[in-house]
C-alpha cells in the first residue's frame, strides 16, 4: 500500500496558470484646425478681404475644428479687434456687456460660447474678446466640427464715408484665433487649465 501511493504523489502535477498584460504607450496630442467661409474665393480659408460698404453683410463663420485622434480638450477663440480706439469713437457701446464689438458680428450664441471678458492693448491699440467652448471635447475618433463663433459680419448702416475711411486709415481688421488645451490634469479647473495655457504658449 505505501509503495502505491508513493508512485500516485509522484505522478501529480500543479494546476497553474500564467498570463501577461503589455503595456504600450503613444504620445497624446491636441490638435485644431480653424477655418471660415471663402468669401473672396482665393481658395484661402483663413483669410478674407472685404469692402467697407455701410448696411452691407458679409458671411463670415469662424469655425474650430477638433482633428481625429485628439484627446479631450478645453476650447476657446480668441477675437482681436484692430484700431480699436477709433471703433470705440464711432460705435457707440451696447448694453450687453460686450461692448461696441457685437456691432459688427451677428449669429453669436452665448449659450454654446461663453464670453469671458476682454483685455486692451494700447500699444497696438487692439482689444481681444475671449470666448470658451461651453464643453470640453474630444476628436479621439473621428473629426469634431464646432458651431461657428459667429456667422457674419456686418458693417453698420450708421456709418458715414468719414468714419469708414477713419476705420480703413487705422488698419481696422478683425482676427479669430483658435487655442486648445487637454483637460487631464485640469478636469477640476477650466481656469487654471487657461492659465497654464497662457504660461506655455504667452498668449
Amino acid at each position: 500500500i505505501l509503495i502505491a501511493a508513493g508512485s500516485v504523489l509522484g505522478t501529480l502535477a500543479f494546476m497553474t496558470s500564467t498570463d501577461t498584460a503589455v503595456n504600450t504607450f503613444t504620445v497624446g496630442k491636441v490638435e485644431i484646425d480653424l477655418n471660415e467661409f471663402d468669401y473672396d474665393g482665393d481658395d484661402d480659408t483663413k483669410k478674407n478681404e472685404y469692402h467697407l460698404i455701410p448696411g452691407t453683410e458679409y458671411q463670415k463663420d469662424p469655425t474650430i475644428t477638433v482633428k481625429q485622434g485628439s484627446e479631450e480638450a478645453y476650447v476657446r477663440m480668441i477675437i482681436t479687434v484692430y484700431n480699436h480706439s477709433t471703433v470705440k469713437e464711432i460705435i457707440a457701446d451696447t448694453d450687453n456687456g460686450i461692448e461696441e464689438f457685437t456691432d459688427f458680428l451677428g449669429g453669436m450664441d452665448s449659450s454654446i460660447w461663453t464670453y469671458k471678458g476682454s483685455t486692451e492693448n494700447s500699444d497696438d491699440n487692439t482689444i481681444s474678446y475671449e470666448y470658451r467652448y461651453y464643453k470640453p471635447v474630444s476628436g479621439l475618433s473621428a473629426d469634431v466640427e464646432l458651431e461657428p463663433l459667429f456667422d457674419k459680419l456686418i458693417i453698420p448702416d450708421t456709418l458715414d464715408g468719414d468714419e469708414l475711411l477713419a476705420l480703413y486709415d487705422g488698419g481696422f481688421r478683425i482676427d479669430v484665433e483658435g487655442h486648445a488645451i487637454q483637460t487631464a490634469g485640469f478636469e477640476d479647473s477650466e481656469a487654471k487649465a487657461w492659465e497654464a495655457f497662457s504660461d506655455q504658449t504667452g498668449k
